[in-house]
């Protein structure tokens, strides 16, 4: 009869290392997590992100200015977004002017008018809103929100908030902007029907359902109400139904309306706006 005994077990150890040969991760295996992390106390900032939140465009936008060698760093122009910056010590510039972490939080409206495109630097002699900005005395951090072709006219804002300007320029953000548009011809009902119900589809993606309706102004004059943002949005659409979009002016943002605003003009939006427009960001959809 084979009677078993019982095992002695042993502890197991760690296997032991030679002095010569410290662990990986001692060594030159190092994961980029554990390279340059900031401390969790560090005022530090990545420079994109700090123009951003000054105002200067969306977190894309910045980002070319900086590909383009816009951005200096305390005297020294840079081209590398991941940079680090410490607001309270160095000092940045686009295109020679001071960049202010502060923003004041202060939004503008402004009645575009025709042939003006909404950049700061115009290709090939074109008007821009470079000279609109410095007759109305603006802040250097106040950037437009959103754009509007050379050839549309209307209500264009303009703000400081980086986090504003980016929340309102968002695709998911479903802010409504109306416009009154002058068409070639006025529509079919059936046309009618295929433009407002999400029947268009533009670069492969249908389009939200969108509001029609006849302005004043005689049997061309329409109103469009839509809350996307692609590139000539309501041209295309109109193109699309076999129509032509002869004038197109702006009307609304969200809850901010032109009203008898002048051409070429600016005026301060108040408290109350500005809490509204912040409102209807943080609203599903919009307003």
């Amino acid at each position: 009869m084979n009677i078993s005994r019982p095992r002695k077990w042993r502890r197991r150890t760690a296997p032991t290392r030679s002095p010569r040969f410290p662990p990986r991760a001692n060594r030159r295996f190092r994961t980029p997590a554990m390279v340059n992390l900031p401390k969790p106390d560090s005022p530090s900032l990545r420079l994109n992100r700090f123009l951003a939140d000054a105002g200067l465009g969306s977190r894309r936008g910045v980002e070319n200015l900086v590909r383009q060698g816009r951005v200096v760093v305390n005297g020294k122009a840079t081209s590398e977004l991941g940079l680090r910056i410490d607001p309270d010590r160095d000092e940045v510039r686009v295109d020679g002017q001071v960049v202010t972490a502060a923003a004041s939080g202060l939004v503008y409206a402004f009645h575009k008018p025709l042939g003006v495109v909404c950049t700061f630097r115009g290709q090939g002699g074109q008007p821009t809103l470079a000279p609109y900005k410095r007759q109305a005395n603006l802040p250097g951090p106040m950037m437009p929100i959103g754009r509007l072709d050379a050839d549309s006219t209307g209500l264009l804002l303009w703000t400081d908030d980086g986090n504003l300007n980016h929340a309102l320029c968002r695709p998911e953000s479903g802010i409504w902007k109306t416009y009154v548009v002058t068409l070639d011809r006025q529509p079919s009902a059936a046309e009618v029907r295929r433009f407002t119900g999400g029947r268009i589809s533009l670069d492969g993606w249908p389009c939200l359902p969108c509001g029609l309706e006849p302005a004043p102004g005689g049997r061309e004059a329409w109103k469009v109400r839509i809350h996307e943002g692609r590139k000539r949005q309501i041209r295309r659409m109109f193109r699309a139904i076999g129509n032509r979009v002869v004038t197109l002016h702006r009307v609304e943002f969200g809850p901010i309306s032109l009203g008898g605003l002048a051409g070429e003009s600016f005026r301060a939006l108040d408290k109350a706006e500005i809490a509204a427009l912040r409102q209807a960001v943080a609203a599903p959809g919009g307003k």
